[in-house]
């Protein structure tokens, strides 16, 4: 038990708690003799303050006064000791106050409950606790209580006064080099330092920007600039190859473990030629940080100086080469080493508040996806932490113009042509480049292994006092580091020293060499076995492989990400129709064969292949709000199933064999996703019964290749069936991803196998289907539409048809959501005679309506004549006519635009929803409908003879 404290002293062994189990062997720590010297140090006199953190930090002001002395030393030359004492105080303040508050904040909870605060108002009892807590006696019951939290004080001030002293030293030091290689002319006296006194690795160092009264500031950093030199040679190398386009790196003077960086000034353009300027220079730069493996290129990494993007953190380049995807995904592997990886490109972190862009490119201000704590009624007793999201400041990292941030996507041509001129030097230059980089061998280079968010949330959460009265508890909460490395033995290998770093209240740092695969922590400790292979040896393999094929396929990355980045949220924008494109030829079978052979082979080249499967890149739409790239998943609608189904339908009526092969190679993971679901009955459920993007398309596409390519699908079909999940109230009734696709794709399955669990399940979900209200919206993939289609809304007794708004139709042409959707609703309340004359209005419209730019099925150009084809099959003669009409516009339209997909800036992708499958599906829809059935749909090829003809409705 602990002993009770005096009023002025700390009880004896009081810090024994704030150590960890692991440490209580050990003799007094020295941040425990720190902290008894400042609670019984003379309490230096400051004014009173009306800002609440300034009265809070105030609490410990004979910690930071402590510090102080040590920090910044009284001899010091060219420097304002006063103000830098000053300036070091503040920072100190600001830190302990985040390490620090949760704590306060309880304590003044309950001294106001337990009504011994003094003061009329809630801010003059605010003010009464500051004064009680600021005491001797008050920090004795503090710290009494919470000896953790008085070592993570002390530590703090012991740290960032020895950091701080270590750079005034250097500084005294190397001050005389500083003017001719850093700043122009005399630097003056040193009057400010400002830096992360709390973001800080290997004991409380951290960079730092020095203020000079001739106004000149330099970056002082406390890790090597070795890689930095290296880096700047490269470049001047490769400067002589690209005239005109000359890039900048940051003027350096490195020393022994340190260096000092000239501070690189954020300037806008002069002119527009400028920012193309800057964008070219960007994509050279994109270029060569994609050839050295660099990560971590985030908006704070690059200063946007006139025409010139400056990188001024050099220390990521060579980093080990990420572990293979668990599935073997080829695309994965493909995505998780591409120029992606940089982070210079737009990415999207999404989060429950939205999404955030951090890269180097395309970063700026915003709302941040996780929330972050505040403090609701501060500065008075009634204080308390409150959670809100988080907002990110803008940085430097974008060209400005006329007062305006220039975003890359508006000059995506430049960078395009930047990037290949950068690809173009560095691999013609390869050889040159390889024995350059061969001398980075022994280089020290920082290794990231973990999102750095990830440690400081970390840090941050673990302040809360319940962790905080005793080291064995918020130890425990550093568990987090065991279930975040998810079984994986070489990170496990870094969680003790990843438990000192934070102990020691910094981001873990791991540091290594391109040559070699230890890495060391920051003590200079080795740990082995994390990294496999020297990342020297992986640069300098994919600088050799460095050809058209990659630039290719590096190009579309970049093209994808760009467009994405512009792409507004949702399914998509208002349908653009095109320049009419004048038919030439007659859109016969023959053609149309042809076109979507030409259409297949594209998807083939761009296949990524191992020795297990084939797999896409797919540009995707996630939760219906952000456009991303990904590697393809199962799913039919923008799945590798829907991309097999089309090659697979084309190699039936083609006889190619690269075809069915590739249709084949490209569903090998089902089983083991089939294997991963049935373990997980919850993913199973997240993934859905929906038609299109679930797991009822994925029973589809099982159930049509086992006929199209001979795919012995037995006991597959079955274990789709078998994984269909249960309907809740929470399904969706929708034909895409809810019970109305369950439906199509069940009956489909059981025509086609005449398996009797798949009627079952169909049966299930009609029943649950019929028992709801209709959804809102006449659209077919979410929408009534849908839902008539598969109920057919006739057979429903007693039922009136709905009412439409016509305006809402006849202004959009899609599958989906638009007037092609509806129309499909209509035809499901035939033969109601209002319905058939709404139907017909509704074909004419169609066919008389302009060609759409979008091609794709579900919301472009075959979407619409995939309806036409269905109503025309249903007898429609006016459809009949309106498909022949349109797909010469369609084919007209391919030959002199190409297949332009659904996609944000019609960036061509795999998928059938959107992208190129889909468009090459609809062709042969339109030149072979007796032999290839919607898909859209669900509909099935060939009836199993076990199958029995069963109506619309099964009745439950």
């Amino acid at each position: 038990m602990t002993p009770q404290p005096t009023a002025t002293s700390l009880p004896p062994r009081w810090w024994v708690h704030g150590q960890t189990p692991r440490e209580r062997k050990t003799d007094k720590p020295a941040w425990a003799d720190f902290a008894e010297h400042a609670v019984t140090a003379p309490l230096p006199r400051r004014p009173p303050v009306g800002d609440w953190r300034v009265a809070f930090a105030g609490v410990f002001r004979s910690f930071v006064d402590a510090a102080c002395r040590e920090a910044v030393p009284g001899d010091l030359a060219d420097a304002d000791v006063d103000e830098l004492r000053a300036d070091f105080a503040t920072q100190l303040d600001q830190h302990l106050l985040k390490l620090s508050v949760r704590t306060l904040v309880l304590e003044l909870h309950r001294a106001r409950k337990a009504g011994t605060l003094q003061g009329e108002t809630p801010e003059e009892r605010f003010a009464d606790f500051v004064r009680q807590q600021s005491t001797p006696a008050g920090l004795v019951r503090l710290f009494s209580e919470y000896p953790v939290l008085a070592r993570l004080l002390a530590q703090a001030c012991r740290h960032a006064a020895e950091a701080h002293a270590e750079m005034l030293n250097r500084f005294s030091a190397d001050a005389d080099a500083l003017p001719g290689s850093v700043a122009d002319g005399e630097l003056g006296t040193l009057v400010a330092v400002a830096g992360g006194v709390g973001d800080s690795h290997a004991r409380g160092r951290s960079v730092k920007l020095l203020r000079f009264s001739s106004g000149t500031k330099v970056i002082y950093k406390p890790r090597p600039l070795i890689l930095h030199e290296r880096f700047t040679e490269l470049v001047e190398r490769l400067n002589k190859r690209l005239p005109g386009l000359e890039l900048r790196t940051a003027d350096a003077v490195p020393r022994d473990g340190y260096g000092w960086l000239r501070f690189v000034e954020h300037r806008p353009c002069a002119d527009i030629a400028d920012v193309d300027r800057f964008y070219r220079r960007q994509g050279i730069l994109l270029a060569l940080l994609h050839a050295l493996d660099a990560t971590d290129v985030h908006y704070e990494n690059i200063i946007a100086s006139g025409d010139q993007p400056v990188l001024i953190d050099i220390e990521t380049l060579f980093q080990p080469s990420p572990a293979d995807p668990p599935d073997g995904d080829p695309a994965a592997a493909m995505l998780a080493r591409s120029v992606q990886r940089t982070l210079l490109l737009p990415q999207l972190f999404a989060g429950e508040h939205g999404a955030v862009d951090i890269s180097g490119l395309a970063g700026r201000g915003g709302r941040l996806p996780t929330d972050r704590v505040e403090w609701a009624d501060p500065g008075t007793d009634r204080m308390r932490l409150v959670r809100v999201p988080g907002e990110l400041a803008g940085g430097n990292n974008l060209p400005r113009l006329d007062g305006r941030d220039v975003a890359p996507a508006e000059h995506s041509a430049a960078l395009l042509a930047g990037f290949r001129l950068g690809y173009d030097a560095v691999s013609t230059a390869r050889d040159e480049l390889a024995e350059h980089l061969k001398r980075c061998a022994e280089d020290p280079i920082r290794v990231l292994i973990r999102p750095t968010n990830f440690y400081f949330r970390l840090l941050d959460e673990t302040t809360h006092p319940d962790l905080l009265r005793d080291a064995a508890d918020r130890d425990r909460a550093f568990d987090l580091l065991e279930e975040d490395s998810a079984g994986e033995e070489k990170l496990l290998r870094l969680v003790p020293h990843e438990r000192a770093d934070l102990w020691a209240g910094d981001v873990p740092m791991f540091t290594s060499s391109p040559g070699s695969t230890s890495l060391l922590d920051s003590r200079g400790d080795s740990v082995e076995g994390v990294v496999e292979r020297p990342s020297l040896d992986t640069v300098l393999a994919k600088v050799a492989e460095m050809d058209p094929l990659d630039q290719r396929d590096q190009e579309w990355l970049i093209s994808a990400t760009l467009a994405i980045s512009t792409a507004a949220a949702g399914h998509h924008g208002g349908v653009e129709t095109a320049e009419t494109a004048v038919p030439n030829q007659a859109p016969d079978a023959e053609r149309l064969l042809v076109t979507a052979c030409g259409i297949a082979d594209h998807i083939v080249a761009n296949a990524f292949s191992d020795e297990r499967r084939s797999n896409w890149l797919g540009i995707e739409l996630v939760d219906d709000r952000y456009w991303t790239v990904l590697p393809m998943g199962a799913g039919l609608g923008e799945g590798y199933c829907g991309v097999a189904l089309f090659l697979a339908q084309l190699a039936e009526l083609t006889g190619i064999a690269r075809y069915r092969d590739l249709a084949a190679y490209a569903i090998a993971p089902l089983p083991g996703l089939f294997a991963t679901l049935r373990a997980d009955p919850d993913l199973a459920a997240t993934a859905g019964c929906g038609g299109l993007l679930g797991l009822g398309g994925v029973a589809y596409t099982i159930a049509r290749l086992s006929t199209l390519v001979g795919l012995p699908a037995g006991d597959l079909i079955e274990q789709a069936v078998d994984l269909m999940p249960e309907g809740t109230p929470e399904t969706p009734s929708g034909f895409t991803t809810g019970l109305a696709g369950g439906v199509a794709s069940m009956r489909s399955v059981y025509v086609q196998t005449g398996l009797e669990a798949a009627l079952t399940r169909a049966d299930r979900y009609t029943g649950q289907l019929l028992d709801r209200d209709r959804p809102q919206g006449t659209g077919f993939a979410h929408g009534s539409a849908g839902v008539d289609w598969v109920l057919r809304a006739h057979d429903r007794t007693g039922e009136e048809s709905p009412e439409r708004d016509d305006d809402r139709a006849e202004g959009t042409g899609g599958w989906c959501d638009g007037l092609a959707g509806a129309a499909l609703g209509l035809a499901a309340h035939l033969p109601d005679p209002a319905n058939a004359l709404e139907l017909d209005r509704a074909v004419k419209r169609l066919s008389d309506g302009a060609p759409l730019k979008d091609l794709s099925l579900c919301h472009g150009e075959t979407g619409v004549t995939e309806v036409l084809c269905v109503l025309a099959e249903n007898g429609h003669t006016g459809a009949a006519a309106a498909v022949r009409r349109r797909t010469g516009h369609l084919l007209a339209a391919i030959d002199q635009r190409g297949a332009r997909c659904g996609t944000p800036g019609a960036v061509p992708s795999p998928g059938l929803l959107s992208g190129l499958a889909g468009i090459g599906y609809g062709l042969l829809r339109l030149g072979f409908g007796d032999r290839v059935p919607s898909a859209l749909l669900l509909r099935p090829d060939r009836p199993h003879p076990a199958a029995t003809i069963v109506p619309p409705v099964t009745r439950v």
